[in-house]
């Protein structure tokens, strides 16, 4: 399988990370020699919360208490230095968190095409606003009460929604749109057979 670069989008409860894990095991299993690498901007903020720090304080009241989205300043410092770190010519690449914003779409589209990967593919996993409130509280995380829900979702609203119609008409991108509303292996087999790999 040639290298190539996936990017999840999905409302928080929409189920991405599942849909993300499935998707690596199914092409760890089909293509035994590639190697897979991804960034979860999830992941590396809830591991810069745990640093001691002013910023790191701020940013942790922002996403918790708010449920807003960092400013660009940040996440793109994040984003990029983690991108520096694995990115490489023959690797599967994923990425989920990142871009959030239009201005973002452009910061990740000058780094795809810096290092040459070429029709990088978008998975957005499109689920209603209603259903994943009430996946999101029915999951019980400390961060899933309900004003930070409705703003975490607003957030998706007010920046992400704009992104997607911009990538639309993006020729660079590969843009495939997965309903997000069934089983968890029904959203996995749709979204095999739509990428067709």
């Amino acid at each position: 399988m040639k290298p190539q670069t996936f990017i999840f989008i999905g409302r928080s409860g929409s189920g991405k990370g599942t849909q993300l894990e499935l998707f690596k095991k199914y092409l760890s299993n089909k293509y035994k020699d590639v190697t897979i690498k991804q960034i979860i901007m999830g992941e590396i903020f809830r591991a810069f919360f745990k640093e001691s720090g002013f910023v790191q304080s701020i940013a942790h009241d922002v996403t918790m208490n708010q449920g807003k989205f960092q400013p660009n300043f940040l996440t793109d410092a994040l984003f990029v230095r983690s991108a520096i770190d694995i990115v490489d010519e023959d690797s599967i690449l994923f990425f989920d968190g990142y871009p959030r914003n239009i201005d973002q779409l452009g910061i990740i589209e000058e780094l795809l095409k810096y290092i040459k990967r070429e029709e990088p593919v978008i998975i957005n996993i499109e689920v209603s606003r209603e259903n994943v409130k009430n996946r999101m509280l029915s999951r019980g995380r400390r961060d899933d009460n309900e004003s930070a829900i409705e703003s975490r979702l607003n957030e998706y609203d007010k920046f992400i929604i704009p992104m997607l119609e911009v990538l639309k008409s993006d020729s660079f991108f590969k843009y495939f749109e997965i309903d997000g509303e069934g089983s968890i292996d029904e959203i996995h087999t749709n979204l095999v057979k739509k990428l067709n790999l």
